[in-house]
């Protein structure tokens, strides 16, 4: 779940920013944080079905 809300930290905030110092950084981070703690919801994990053909694809994909 940490893997999940990373990636949404690095999509919505951090991709593409630049920042003088680690501190602008951590601020940043932690402003981020806060704005997205007042309307976070847990995360649903949902396990996805592979069918046949994707089956067979990435066996394939791997034998190659």
């Amino acid at each position: 779940m940490v893997e999940i809300w990373l990636g949404v930290l690095t999509r919505k905030s951090l991709r593409w920013a630049s920042f003088a110092t680690i501190e602008a950084l951590c601020g940043h981070i932690r402003k981020y944080i806060e704005a997205y703690n007042k309307t976070a919801k847990p995360f649903v994990w949902r396990k996805r079905e592979v069918k046949g053909a994707q089956l067979k694809n990435n066996l394939r994909n791997l034998c190659n």
